[in-house]
């Protein structure tokens, strides 16, 4: 802690040095806090774009390894490049967050194949221990997954797999493991059914990950690692996965690493939610967030594709992030309002009204609010988008994320607001330049949110879907048809996204403190719009609004 407080203390001399140079020379170049070397789990935006972007909404630059090294779609990363990429700009960095899955594998979709063996992943991962080595001060913030239920549908035929793996995984635990014999007669009749290397290969990738995580624990527990996240993927509440992660929770109580390893549901989002933690830990601060459903209870749901209660996966979120969570909401620092599913489906529109007028109520109290939208798989609840932009001004919000899984959801939500907060409570302050940076990437990260979560997913999707069939290519393998579907998804999620400015336009916007002087400006333009399939599917979309502050 005392290397992260003489970090703080010399840039926070060298940003009031260039914060008073700023004010009176506005072309003055923009300084940034800290750096994080990152590699991300995969090259889709979810662990590119996400983490660089709330990183830059905290004023840390978050550096990815060169676009060829971390591999594309199928094709793997390449571990050893990415170690000696790691190595060479080390020096430079003030910490680290690593995918084990990207050094040991080539990211995720190759680590639910068997095709490396496991001493090939154990070698590509020394890295780590290394590192910790060379730097024993900078942390080491490291995550892998539990491997989900299903293979990857990268065809149509792996879409078959997908369905039959699955349900086969979760019959197993049942039949298998549990004893549960009026399952049997339809397990043993996929079993047969599913192409014995098919099945191998899952089986073999599944236990070589299995090894791979509990040597990650060890780490934790002989300091090479300094947190560690085994975040589920895809899951049920049966499944292959459940022995697995009770073995990992096991050998963490065992060491006594409850505060240095967390388990929870999810994947896509732990990248952005270890570049909060880093944030929180250079600014010596722990936000407080107060937890309200809007729907049910979260210890009374379980969310798709998880399988632990909603409520658990919440609070390991937060303390992941680098946050606590606040019992008494009047000294909370953030108001996370989550849309959960209603007890009764007649009383859906009812419980949507009251989370948006409490939503508008703590805003009009000077409160910080976040909204995680985890009812809908995927995709944004169209109700709940509705009457947020009917009823409250959006640049109010401090982070909302409606995209894919719960868990997935919530660590973006949370991420974004942790390490948002932890940058404005900085009241001794920081120089006007970065304040605009900040403040510009914070409402690119917001515009983006709603232009993706709902009309990505709820208007361009479908609609590029649509298209998709009539022009007779395959949503999951566009190949030739890539240019065409690209095209018609650009022109249209541009023509949204320009939809959604007309919300932050204008508005008056509230970018920091030094001293006792607040810092404004005014959202003005929105330079350019950036749109592009990062792989040859439609179930993803790059999307980077640039906005511009006067």
């Amino acid at each position: 802690m005392n290397r992260w407080k003489a970090l703080f203390s010399a840039c926070m001399a060298v940003l009031l040095l260039f914060g008073n140079l700023g004010e009176m020379e506005a072309t003055e170049k923009k300084v940034g806090l800290a750096k994080i070397l990152m590699v991300p789990l995969d090259d889709r935006p979810a662990n590119l774009y996400f983490p660089q972007q709330v990183g830059k909404t905290a004023g840390v630059e978050v550096i990815t390894p060169p676009t060829d090294m971390i591999g594309f779609y199928t094709e793997p990363g390449n571990g050893k490049e990415i170690s000696k990429w790691l190595l060479d700009n080390a020096e430079e960095a003030d910490g680290f967050v690593i995918s084990a899955s990207m050094l040991a594998y080539g990211g995720l979709i190759a680590s639910r194949t068997g095709v490396k063996s496991e001493e090939e992943a154990l070698s590509d991962i020394q890295l780590i221990k290394k590192l910790k080595e060379l730097y024993p001060e900078k942390p080491v913030y490291v995550y892998d997954t539990i491997q989900r239920l299903a293979v990857t549908a990268i065809s149509d035929e792996y879409l078959k797999y997908y369905d039959q793996i699955r349900r086969w995984a979760i019959l197993y635990d049942q039949v298998i493991n549990l004893g549960m014999e009026e399952y049997r007669a339809e397990f043993e009749k996929l079993e047969s059914e599913i192409p014995e290397s098919v099945l191998q290969d899952y089986l073999n990738a599944r236990a070589r990950n299995h090894s791979i995580n509990k040597l990650l624990i060890d780490w934790v527990n002989d300091g090479s690692i300094d947190y560690l996240i085994l975040a589920q993927d895809d899951a049920a509440p049966h499944g292959l996965h459940r022995a697995e992660r009770e073995i990992l929770v096991e050998k963490v109580t065992e060491y006594g690493l409850e505060d240095q390893v967390s388990v929870f549901p999810g994947a896509d989002e732990v990248d952005v939610v270890l570049v909060s933690r880093f944030v929180t830990q250079l600014f010596n601060t722990e936000p407080s967030f107060y937890i309200d459903y809007g729907g049910i209870h979260g210890k009374d749901w379980i969310a798709p594709f998880e399988d632990t209660t909603f409520d658990y996966n919440v609070i390991r979120h937060i303390t992941a992030s680098g946050g606590k969570i606040a019992e008494d909401e009047k000294g909370a620092d953030i108001h996370l309002l989550l849309n959960t599913p209603s007890s009764d489906k007649n009383k859906r529109t009812i419980d949507v009204e009251k989370m948006v007028n409490r939503t508008s109520d703590l805003i009009k109290a000077g409160k910080q609010v976040a909204i995680g939208d985890v009812i809908e798989v995927n995709r944004a609840d169209a109700l709940l988008i509705s009457q947020l932009t009917e009823k409250i001004d959006l640049t109010k919000l401090l982070a909302y994320s409606g995209w894919n899984t719960a868990g997935n959801t919530i660590g973006i939500t949370i991420g974004h607001a942790a390490a948002r907060t932890a940058f404005l409570e900085q009241t001794s302050g920081f120089g006007v330049p970065l304040y605009e940076d900040t403040a510009e990437a914070h409402y690119e990260f917001l515009l983006h949110r709603f232009s993706k979560d709902h009309s990505y997913k709820n208007i361009v999707h479908p609609a590029a879907r649509a298209y998709i069939t009539k022009i007779g290519a395959s949503e999951w393998g566009l190949g030739e048809d890539y240019d065409l579907v690209n095209q018609f998804v650009h022109d249209q999620l541009t023509l949204e996204t320009q939809k959604w400015f007309q919300h932050f336009k204008g508005k008056h916007v509230y970018i920091g403190k030094r001293g006792n002087k607040d810092f404004y400006r005014t959202i003005d333009s929105l330079e350019s719009v950036h749109v592009k399939l990062p792989w040859p599917r439609i179930f993803e979309a790059e999307l980077e609004p640039e906005v511009n502050l006067k």
